[in-house]
């Protein structure tokens, strides 16, 4: 699985000068869909910016942690179905569902940050209740309440 990712961000890695004028991160979002539903951390840190990985190990001290599958989604009822769209250059559409309902029952966000290197990296997820609930708010709260 962690090759996967790997390969992904290679290809996302060769191909960002070229798409960077399209704004396409379906790839990115999609290795996002499969990490997140697998509750697969370690590939979404092969697509998480730096910071985002650092607020994620601040976190993961706390035994209290939301399990991987739910962690990076807005609600915590599992579901199997997830879909990326692009939306424009800072924002991929996370639509999620369970079938039979299909896809999607809600949609977050997914905020896309340009790196040195060329590529880009997941920097932080908007979820789909408020303004305010986002993934870094909850791993700062959860860095905070051990």
């Amino acid at each position: 699985m962690r090759a996967a990712a790997v390969a992904c961000l290679a290809a996302l890695t060769l191909a960002a000068p070229a798409h960077a004028a399209q704004f396409d991160w379906d790839a990115l979002g999609s290795e996002f869909c499969r990490a997140s539903v697998a509750g697969d951390v370690a590939g979404l840190r092969a697509i998480f910016s730096r910071e985002l990985n650092q607020a994620l190990d601040a976190a993961m001290a706390n035994p209290k942690l939301l399990a991987p599958n739910v962690m990076f989604q807005t609600y915590t009822n599992v579901v199997p179905a997830c879909r990326a769209k692009t939306r424009n250059a800072a924002l991929v559409a996370i639509e999620r569902g369970n079938p039979p309902r299909g896809v999607p029952s809600w949609t977050e966000y997914l905020v896309i940050a340009p790196e040195a290197d060329g590529s880009s990296r997941i920097d932080d997820v908007l979820f789909a209740t408020r303004r305010s609930d986002t993934l870094r708010a909850r791993l700062a709260f959860y860095a905070l309440a051990r």
